[in-house]
Order: structure tokens, then C-alpha cells, then sequence
């Protein structure tokens, strides 16, 4: 029952260091893996992992966001960018290893360790596309932002679509969470992850205007891209 939960992350991590060409990101991405497990053990001895659930959808929308999401991506990428002395370009490019690897350690931990009763559908399925969906969304923001630099207009688009890409999937765990209507916070997870895979299939192949946010939009049949994606492979 817990399968997909487990893989599905690693599974996306090993397939983007098969396809990557600088293998110097393999040992990042162990240092995220080691970092996640040396957290989660910290965490599992020193804190209480279960969380009474309360009403209302701000204050479980701003305890997920925080805990499962800015937290942890912000400590890791900034501890990380402070001891590598790697240069820039390696640095935005160890972005998703190096957190794809945390989450796939982090994720199941806080599922499995954070409920008494039976596991939803949602966290053993949505929840690991979505969080792989976030960190490939939020990956090909910070490239954009470094290949922009401060030119003020375009920095202040990908900032804002970085903020979008980490703020919407506590959103939706937030509205499922709080037990809205099996459709809103379904829909919300299929147009989020449609418009990341998007983004990712035309990064991946290259298929985009350099600065634009349109990498996210399907200019063109999402069907080609994924096929010149895996001929790739």
C-alpha cells in the first residue's frame, strides 16, 4: 500500500541522474538523502510527529506550507549554497537533486509518521506527484531567475511564479486536509501538475523562449514533447 509513496520520488530522482550529463549532481543528491535522514531522526527523537487536526483552512494552509514545504526547502538550498564552493550555474542546476532527494526521504517520513488511522488515497498518491511536481516547477523558476539576473520586470515575474510553484501545493493539502469536496482540491492537483509537467517537458527538450513563464503553457502537443523527452532518455 505504500509503494508509490516510497518510490515514486527516488524513482524520478534516479531518472533525472540517468538523463543528466554532469554526474557531479550524484553526490549532491546523496548529501540531500543523508541531510533528510540526519532531520528525520533528529526530528522523530526530539519532536511529537502527529498533529491534532484544527478547523479552518488559513491555519492549516500556513502550518503545511511552513512545514512541509518553505521550511525545509529553504534550509537545506540555503545551507547547501553556503558550504558548496561550486559556481553559480552548478548550484541552480543542484537544486532538484538535492531536494528531490531530501523529499524522498522527508515526504514518506512525515506521512508515516504523522497519522494514526488509515492513509488517504491523497497522501499515498497525489501527495508524492505533487511535491515532485512542486520541486520541478520551482527548479526551472530558479534557473530562470538566475539567467535573468536583476533585470527588474522579468525578476519579478519568476519570483513571482517561484512564490506560486511552493505556495499552491500547500494549498491543495490544505483544502483536503480540512475535508473540501473531493473535486476542488482534485482539480487544483491535475491543473498543477498538467501545467508543471508541462514546464518540465519543454525544459527538458529546450522547447522554450528564453524568460518567459509560457514554458508552463502547452504550446504544443504535450503528447510530442514527452515522446521526444523519452527518445532522449
Amino acid at each position: 500500500m505504500y509503494l508509490f509513496l516510497i518510490v515514486f520520488m527516488p524513482l524520478s530522482l534516479v531518472w533525472y541522474l540517468i538523463r543528466e550529463k554532469d554526474k557531479a549532481v550524484i553526490p549532491v543528491a546523496i548529501a540531500g538523502a543523508l541531510s533528510s535522514i540526519v532531520f528525520c531522526a533528529f526530528k522523530a527523537f526530539f519532536s511529537f510527529s502527529y498533529r491534532t487536526p484544527r478547523a479552518g483552512f488559513f491555519v492549516n494552509y500556513v502550518y503545511i506550507l511552513l512545514a512541509y514545504t518553505l521550511i525545509p526547502v529553504a534550509a537545506v538550498y540555503l545551507v547547501f549554497l553556503v558550504l558548496s564552493k561550486d559556481d553559480d550555474t552548478f548550484l541552480v542546476k543542484s537544486y532538484f537533486p538535492l531536494l528531490c532527494a531530501f523529499f524522498s526521504v522527508y515526504l514518506p517520513y512525515t506521512v508515516l509518521s504523522g497519522s494514526r488511522s488509515a492513509y488517504s488515497a491523497f497522501e499515498l498518491f497525489c501527495k508524492p506527484v505533487l511535491y515532485t511536481a512542486m520541486l520541478a516547477s520551482s527548479a526551472i523558476c530558479v534557473f530562470f531567475l538566475y539567467r535573468t539576473g536583476t533585470a527588474g520586470k522579468r525578476l519579478a515575474i519568476w519570483i513571482l511564479a517561484l512564490a506560486l510553484s511552493l505556495f499552491v501545493p500547500a494549498a491543495i493539502e490544505a483544502a483536503w486536509f480540512i475535508g473540501f469536496a473531493f473535486f476542488v482540491p482534485l482539480a487544483f492537483f491535475a491543473a498543477y501538475v498538467f501545467f508543471s509537467a508541462c514546464g518540465a517537458a519543454h525544459f527538458l527538450c529546450g522547447d522554450f523562449q528564453e524568460e518567459s513563464i509560457s514554458i508552463f503553457l502547452p504550446k504544443k502537443s504535450f503528447l510530442k514533447i514527452i515522446q521526444r523527452v523519452n527518445l532522449q532518455i
